[in-house]
């Protein structure tokens, strides 16, 4: 997401929408999800909705079922605003499409309204949270309890360079250490090279709580890209969630800031099936 993306929403807005799809979710099925497609490699993908953020939920659904052919999606919290859960599981069932995480969310010290999204995650059927959280004992201590009662992980984003919290990876070490293995990981690939940091770096540092993958790239210019076409090593990446011996079980969801996002989207995942292709060869 852009730079501003966790910021940009208040943690009011975030605690009314949580709020309201708490109150109005009662007893509504989760979702389960599918298996990953073979011309991926297996590899479950999926977007980031925030990429479609320029249309309704309804037609963010559409365009990934008619144009980008995908079945997961991480929701941004805005694209659920103004629906309820039954109308948003309603949809996401017509489109034949798979909530598979939610973010990127503020997580603090308040275990109150860290467990009000734990239940947003529960009710949808989600394996994961993507989020922000403060970086104290007492946050990381609400969701060491929280992910395991859950059995939900988190997934820290980092927002690049201006992210003062987690945009380099010695920043996320030092969040990790010591702390379960669900409290992991979501490779923002395009922020961590905005931070001039490498991204399958980050995946080999921490493959044993990579539990996301926003799949981004960026030029020399600082330009938002289609994946393979500014610094990204789309190839690496790829091949490396491909190893079965590092263990990712997550999604890859493509993110997209700039303008025509459908078309850039599937740029994208064309050069994912060419990187299967050449780690199979």
């Amino acid at each position: 997401m852009e730079t501003s993306h966790a910021q940009s929403t208040s943690r009011r807005t975030f605690l009314k929408l949580a709020a309201a799809t708490l109150a109005a979710a009662a007893g509504t099925p989760a979702l389960s999800a599918a298996e990953g497609s073979d011309e991926y490699g297996g590899l479950r993908m999926g977007i980031q909705s925030y990429s479609l953020r320029d249309r309704s939920f309804e037609k963010m659904l559409e365009a990934m079922q008619n144009d980008l052919k995908l079945r997961y999606v991480e929701l941004f919290p805005q694209h659920m605003a103004g629906k309820s859960p039954p109308q948003i599981k309603e949809l996401l069932k017509k489109h034949d499409v798979t909530a598979a995480s939610y973010g990127v969310i503020p997580f603090t010290k308040d275990e109150k309204k860290n467990r009000d999204l734990f239940e947003i995650a529960k009710l949808y059927g989600m394996k994961n949270l993507s989020c922000n959280p403060e970086p104290n004992d007492a946050t990381f201590s609400s969701l060491e309890k929280l992910t395991e009662e859950y059995d939900i992980t988190v997934a820290i984003h980092p927002h690049g360079p201006e992210d003062k919290n987690w945009g380099k990876i010695n920043q996320l070490q030092k969040g990790f250490e010591g702390r379960s293995a669900r409290i992991g990981l979501c490779n923002d690939t395009g922020h961590l090279i905005r931070s001039n940091e490498d991204p399958l770096k980050a995946c080999q540092l921490f493959k044993d709580r990579l539990h996301a993958l926003h799949l981004k790239d960026f030029n020399k210019e600082g330009k938002d890209v289609p994946a393979g076409q500014g610094r990204l090593d789309v190839d690496g990446i790829v091949k490396f969630l491909l190893d079965r011996s590092n263990g990712f079980k997550g999604t890859v969801f493509i993110e997209y800031e700039g303008g025509e996002p459908v078309e850039a989207i599937q740029k994208s995942l064309a050069r994912v099936k060419e990187s299967v292709k050449k780690a199979r060869a």
